[in-house]
């Protein structure tokens, strides 16, 4: 579970994180994640996450949601059978922790961009 998140600051447990990261389903953290295009998110990007067949992924586009999403990206990602939720990174963390708790059988990966 993601325990806090403010601008530019991730706690999950006991670890804080200063970097954008990512979640992996088996619940292992990627940080210091960086994508192709700084407030772009690409297929490129998520190549630590695809190899794990996620059924969802869940990306957090920042504090104030500039990161926005790649033409393409939802349909692609759906074609291969991932579901794509992207949301204000406060919204995404709630939206994590929600999924987790309420199906926990459910193959989730998150990414999170901690700044703006």
């Amino acid at each position: 579970m993601i325990t806090s998140f403010s601008f530019g600051q991730m706690v999950i447990g006991a670890d804080q994180y200063t970097t954008d990261l990512i979640i992996l389903p088996d619940r292992r953290i990627l940080p210091d994640w960086r994508r192709k295009e700084g407030h772009v998110l690409e297929m490129a990007d998520l190549k630590s996450v695809l190899p794990l067949k996620p059924d969802m992924i869940i990306a957090g586009t920042g504090a104030n949601d500039r990161m926005k999403l790649a033409p393409g990206l939802a349909k692609e990602l759906l074609s291969m059978g991932i579901e794509l939720k992207a949301l204000a990174t406060d919204a995404a963390v709630s939206m994590f922790n929600t999924t987790i708790a309420q199906t926990p059988d459910k193959a989730v990966s998150a990414c999170f961009h901690l700044r703006c």
